[in-house]
């Protein structure tokens, strides 16, 4: 995904893996700074995002992940991670919950992956997991 934020005047297109995303607007340093003291965002929508919906969202994921998640209430985000069954970090989730749907953002190219996973460890669990990268742009402050 092409952010609409690389057309601001003197956005400067980062590579690899934020391809698509503004590096910097032309001056780096003070765009950190503001970034630091809260009075800036940064484009974060290369990044992958993925819902979970259904009654049996947040104790499901509690399950597969590393974080406390059962209890998260709207409007909280936690940090966790899905681990491979040797211990090795498969996935770094970015969680917030609006008491209706799980939210998830991923590592740019991970979202797919995660639902492939998610859907196989669904088993009769009520959860619906739908990757919204391509209808969704992140914002990070």
């Amino acid at each position: 995904m092409t952010s609409p934020l690389l057309g601001r005047p003197g956005a400067v297109e980062a590579d690899g893996l934020d391809a698509g995303v503004a590096w910097h607007y032309g001056h780096p340093v003070a765009e950190q700074r503001e970034l630091l003291s809260g009075a800036a965002i940064t484009d974060l929508s290369n990044r992958g995002v993925v819902t979970l919906t259904g009654p049996d969202r947040l104790t499901w994921l509690d399950t597969l992940s590393t974080q406390w998640l059962r209890d998260l209430e709207p409007g909280q985000s936690r940090e966790a991670l899905i681990l491979s069954p040797k211990g090795h970090i498969e996935n770094a989730l970015h969680v917030v919950d609006d008491g209706q749907t799980t939210w998830l953002t991923v590592e740019p190219g991970a979202a797919e992956p995660l639902v492939a996973h998610l859907e196989r460890m669904k088993f009769m669990l009520r959860v619906e997991i739908v990757d919204r990268s391509a209808d969704v742009a992140v914002l990070g402050y």
